[in-house]
Order: C-alpha cells, then structure tokens, then sequence
C-alpha cells in the first residue's frame, strides 16, 4: 500500500492586505457513492454555519480488563455520567455500550448499514449495553439515513462486565463506549439531533505496535501462572460515625489493586440538615488521591463506580428506626412492664436536628426528677418520676417532653390509648424553640396478663431507646488491600496439573494468531505452552535431541508462554514431532510433545 499521501487546498483569489488576518475553514467529506458524499458535505456545512457547535457524546470513559481462565473482566469509570452537552446545556448521558473485536479495527460487530445497504459510520452492533432508567427505551425517534438509534431496555447503569464467552488464548479487543439520548423532548422537531456516542479511535505504529485510546483495552485470557493469589481487600472497618449501613469490597481487577494501601470510603449527605447519604467517596489515604466522588450505589446492588479495581458495596437504610433487638429495660429492671416506641412522622426522619437521630434513655425515680411542656389542652404541665436523655456525639443532652398522666402517678402506670404516654421532643428550629414531637412511649399490654399485674416503672428502671440509623457524612470506613502474587506453596499443589500445548497438532494456523500489519507472507504463528509456572524454563527438542528454541516464562501472572514457531536461528520450524521440557525450579521437571503439521 502506499502510504505517501498528500493533500492540496486551493481557493479562488481574494485581497490579503497588510496586517490582515484570515482563517482558513477545511473539510474532508467521504461517501460511499455521490449521495452520501452530497450528505456528509451538507452536515459539514452546517456544523460550520453553527460556529463548530454541535451535539459531542459524553465524556470519554476510561476501561480497564483482567483477563483469566475463559472470561475477561471490564470496568470502567464514571466521568461520562456527568457530562454536560454544548448545544442542549444538559446532562444528556443514556448510556454505555461494550464492543469486542478479535482485530484492532473492530471490524467484527460492524454489522449495521443505512437503508442503502452502506456501512454506517457506527461502532455497530455491542456485545452488551447498559442504560439509565429514565422511561427512555428503544429506538430513537431521530434517523440517519433510515437507521435509528437504540437507546436501550431500562437495564440500569452499571460499572463492572464480565465477557465469559471469551476463548483462552485469543487476543481480544474490547471498547467502553457513553452515549447520550440526542435531542431533549422540548426541542422543536426541526432541531433534533441524533444520539451522540464516542469513537473507537485505534492507531498503529509504522512497526506494527498498536496506541489505543482510554476507553479501549487488548486483553489474551488464559488461566494464570501456577500459585496465582489474586488481589483481596480486607473487612471494611467502620472507624468513625454512628450508621448502621454495610459496607463492604469487591476486587474487579487485581492487576490494578495496589499492596498494602489504606482505602477510606466516606459519604455524603445532600446538604447538612440531612442524615442519610445519597453519595459515597473512594479515597486512596496512602497516597491521598481520590479515586471517585460520585459513588450513587447505595442500595447494595453492586453498580458502583469502580476504583484501582475496587468496588465498594453500600446498603444504606432509608431512614432511622427503632432497633427493637437492642431497645428495653436494663438488665434488673423492677418493672414487669413493657413499652412501644413509634416514630411521629410530623418531621422527616431523614431531618437532622438536636436530639434525632441519638440513642436515647429514660431514667425513672421515686421522685420527680422533671416537669413536662405544656400542650395546650391535650397536654397539662406535669410532675415526672423520669428524665429523658440523648445520647449526641457531643454528649449528654436532656430532652423536653409532653406528658400524659391519666391518674397523675408520674409515671407510665395506664395502658391503651386513653392511657399514659410520653412524647419525647426535638426541635425543628433551636432559635425560635419549635418543638415537634419526634418520639412515642407508652405501654405496651401484649403478653402482660402472663407477666401479672402491672408494676409501673420506677427507680432503678432505666429504658434504652436504641436506633438504627443511616450512614451520613459522620460515617467513615477503612479497609487495607493486598496486591495479587504467587504463593509458592500453592505452586507445589497445583503442579499436579501439568504443562499442555495448544493446539497440539499444529495444522497450518492456529485460530488466536496475530493479524499480519504491514509485513509480507503469513503472518506470525502461535502456539502457547500452558498451566506454566513462575520463571519455568521450556525447552523444544527434535525426537533425534536437538535443542530447537529455549523459552522462558516472563515472570508475570500468565500462565502460558507463547512460541512463534521459529528456531533459535529465527528459522521457521520443520513439520515433525517435537519434545518439549518444562523445568520447574522448586516444583519438578515435565516432559510432553507435540506435533507440527504444516
């Protein structure tokens, strides 16, 4: 081919005077036949009629894969989730798509043509396809040349793939690609836009060697090296804050997780009178870099961003309620009475505020220890044989209530609904000392006929009102990572399953070998040596005994070692039987053959 190209602009004449400064505006069209060059010139035009501003797809994410015993594992990031269109001003992302190639141009899943049966300048057909759920499914109402754009199924958006349809030993090539929905419903039908979704912009090198972009990856799976550990986190360790949420870690990719880091998961509320969080944070604390800040996963369903090949798993609680395992009267209580405890949702119970959402205690007496808020009439001032106590981060603090004492004991002595009950207090605006009622105590009569008469608390009774509340923006986890490696003991184990060749015989080709970039003849062959261990040696032999080629496993997590056919004369080999030789330090030596059959 030749790559000696050159292009030539011209114009017809203008004036140029001195001093003055023109600009220059090129376009190179490309169609088909005249009628899609006729189009792609008007689409041009208008883009520069427009100043150069058109609808862009959503920020480019960036993918990552680890490859293993037949499958390969993607993730990717979440920077494309927040992207504001030029044209439309608004977050406009849908999507993501992933494309797998087994060639660098990814000529595999293009599979789609206009209503002229032309390629489309398009991706194609995806392999997988995640969307938001936002009631936009299908296709879309905009077209291209007859060929409209599939939105999705309402699948929700995720950030972790696992392809495990993959074929040990091929080369794989995967893309992450964002796309957005196109035009908003409001816009006027004459100003719609298709939808919008990034390229897949691979290159070569004079020599061969490929440059992919961010949002690609070229993957080989094949099982890993003998002893292989993979990477794992440790039990997230709930350092700081009172939620009761669950966090936990999943490594999606151990290539990228790092040995011996600090990771702290943190969250955020949607402002500061809020108690449950809606986002979470992934902080690297060893080297103080933040690996994402938009973590909107906090339902536990695992479709979080990912971080250095973390997945951190929120479930937060919807809202604080009581933890009727852990509320009741201290060990020793006197009284054989019961009490109910029911939120009064006058207020939000995601509403912060002094005294909720804090564990709280009620302390009887003997004695009058406090007096009631006065309720109007449903509520007089009343003497009380108890104070009420929450228990903030800032320390004790005595809470208000309303009191109501039917036979004026001072104490919860009558049941029912008629009967006694305290409202414990907080207050919605300290400054003007808006008080609502926040919680509900009174007696409960399930099971008292088997406890007896009641007996009305009194000293030495002492109720816990325990809570289980969200996480918040008090709430911080720490977890510790280990990097993957190779435990030599386990080598020894899994030695028992012994070196193999593919494809043995070799006929002609092999079905994951290379594709040929500027070279003449066949191309590269391949064939791979397997279930290798660390720093094995191999060497190939002729059945009379003479030394072909030596090989050498590299000293990565691989378990295979591939061999080009080729001497060590850099001679293409002869068909025949070969011997091959695996020397294990530590482990053993193995001896097999295969056949070459050209």
């Amino acid at each position: 081919a030749n790559y000696n190209i050159g292009f030539l602009f011209a114009s017809g004449p203008f004036r140029l005077e001195a001093g003055k400064r023109e600009r220059f505006s090129l376009a190179l069209a490309y169609g088909a036949d005249l009628g899609e060059l006729r189009t792609a010139v008007h689409t041009v035009q208008q883009i520069y009629n427009a100043n150069y501003q058109f609808a862009v797809p959503p920020a480019l994410p960036t993918a990552h894969a680890e490859g293993g015993d037949h499958y390969v594992r993607l993730s990717w990031d979440d920077v494309a989730e927040r992207s504001i269109d030029p044209v439309s001003h608004v977050n406009d992302f849908e999507g993501y798509r992933i494309y797998r190639s087994t060639d660098p141009e990814f000529r595999d899943p293009r599979l789609i043509t206009n209503g002229r049966g032309n390629p489309l300048p398009v991706n194609g057909k995806p392999i997988a396809q995640f969307d938001l759920v936002d009631e936009r499914r299908g296709y879309s109402k905009e077209t291209v040349d007859g060929v409209a754009y599939y939105l999705g199924d309402e699948t929700g958006i995720q950030h972790v793939w696992t392809d495990n349809t993959a074929v040990n030993g091929q080369q794989y090539y995967y893309a992450v690609t964002a796309y957005d929905f196109g035009s908003p419903a409001d816009v006027p039908d004459s100003l719609k836009f298709y939808p919008s979704e990034n390229a897949i912009s691979l290159s070569h090198t004079p020599r061969g060697g490929l440059i992919l972009p961010q949002n690609a990856v070229a993957v080989r799976p094949n099982p890993k090296v003998q002893g292989f550990v993979p990477a794992a986190a440790d039990t997230a360790d709930h350092g700081a804050g009172r939620g009761t949420g669950d966090v936990r870690v999943r490594v999606v990719d151990s290539n990228e997780v790092p040995q011996d880091h600090l990771f702290a998961v943190s969250f955020v509320t949607p402002d500061s009178d809020s108690i449950r969080a809606t986002t979470y944070v992934l902080r690297d604390s060893t080297t103080h870099t933040h690996l994402f800040a938009h973590g909107h996963d906090v339902d536990g369903a695992g479709v979080g961003p990912v971080g250095s090949g973390l997945l951190p798993i929120v479930k937060n609680p919807v809202e604080t309620v009581v933890d009727e395992a852990h509320t009741g009267y201290d060990p020793g209580s006197p009284t054989n009475t019961r009490l109910t405890v029911t939120y009064d949702k006058t207020l939000d119970p995601n509403f912060r505020r002094p005294g909720y959402p804090d564990d709280i205690t009620i302390t009887f007496d003997d004695v009058v220890r406090d007096t009631s808020i006065v309720a109007g009439s449903y509520a007089q001032a009343k003497p009380a044989k108890f104070i009420v106590t929450a228990h903030t981060p800032a320390g004790d603090r005595q809470l208000d209530f309303r009191f109501k004492d039917v036979d004026n004991d001072g104490t919860l002595s009558r049941p029912g609904d008629r009967g006694d009950n305290i409202d414990i207090l907080t207050f919605a605006n300290t400054a003007t000392r808006d008080s609502q009622s926040t919680w509900r105590v009174q007696l409960d009569t399930l099971g008292q006929g088997a406890r007896g008469p009641i007996v009305p608390p009194r000293k030495g009774d002492v109720f816990q009102i325990r809570l289980t509340r969200p996480l918040s923006s008090d709430d911080v986890y720490t977890f510790s990572t280990r990097a993957q490696r190779v435990d030599a003991s386990l080598a020894r184990v899994e030695w028992s399953a012994k070196p193999y060749v593919v494809p043995n015989p070799y006929v002609g080709a092999a079905a994951f070998e290379p594709e040929r970039f500027a070279v003449s003849g066949r191309g590269d062959r391949r064939m791979e040596f397997r279930s290798i261990p660390l720093n094995a040696v191999i060497r190939i032999y002729t059945v009379r005994g003479e030394l072909v080629r030596a090989l050498r496993q590299d000293g990565s997590n691989n378990g295979f070692v591939a061999w080009d056919l080729r001497t060590k004369d850099n001679l293409d080999v002869a068909p025949g039987l070969y011997v091959y030789h695996v020397e294990a330090t530590g482990l053993g030596d193995f001896v097999g053959k295969f056949a070459v059959i050209k």
